[in-house]
């Protein structure tokens, strides 16, 4: 599994050889909020697009799916809500139109 930590910033920041700057691929997102149960959640989101004839950004793998971009927000301040249980959560899978 391939994963990058990312975080929003007002302006781009130059990068150093040990962190790389980046943005989130433009385009059509399928996306569902949650708070816990992240794989039921990714399940969820997955059957709903299957379902709907929406085609998920992606390539094979030998190691799995490869998506495009696939990526979650962290809604609730972490701060004001220690309880991981309580946090809102947005998960974004890149979609071909």
């Amino acid at each position: 599994m391939d994963i990058e930590v990312g975080a929003v910033t007002p302006d781009p920041l130059p990068g150093d050889t040990r962190v790389c700057a980046g943005v989130l691929p433009a385009g059509p997102y399928a996306t569902l909020t949650y708070r816990d149960h992240a794989r039921r959640a990714n399940g969820a989101l997955i059957d709903w697009v299957r379902a709907n004839g929406v085609v998920f950004d992606r390539s094979d793998d030998p190691k799995g799916d490869r998506f495009a971009c696939r990526y979650e927000a962290y809604v609730t301040d972490p701060r004001s809500e220690p309880r991981r249980t309580k946090w809102k959560v947005e998960l974004n899978i890149r979609v071909v139109r």
